[in-house]
């Protein structure tokens, strides 16, 4: 016996419009001494799953966002406090911020 499974995800419209995710496993059998075949589908709805992905991604871009714009902070501020020492170095006083 040959079988083959196939894992698909479908986008299903209903009439008002809701969404729905399906997973569909197909799973195709043949009989090697007879002609016939058979195909054996199942549908899991996972449209909560889906939305839980799609609100984990969104925090994640938001997340990415403030994290480029704190270091980018971050870093100038490094910047100035060394460019502080420096100066500080060149009327001969002492450095105000380590490392």
């Amino acid at each position: 016996m040959e079988e083959e499974q196939k894992d698909i995800e479908e986008l299903i419209l209903q009439f008002d419009m809701a969404r729905m995710v399906f997973a569909e496993e197909e799973e195709e059998e043949e009989e090697e001494e007879e002609e016939e075949a058979r195909i054996v589908v199942s549908l899991t709805d996972i449209t909560d799953r889906k939305r839980a992905e799609e609100e984990l991604k969104k925090r994640l871009d938001q997340l990415e966002v403030y994290y480029k714009a704190t270091m980018g902070r971050e870093g100038r501020i490094i910047e100035l406090k060394q460019e502080v020492n420096a100066l500080l170095e060149e009327l001969d006083r002492e450095r105000k911020y380590g490392a």
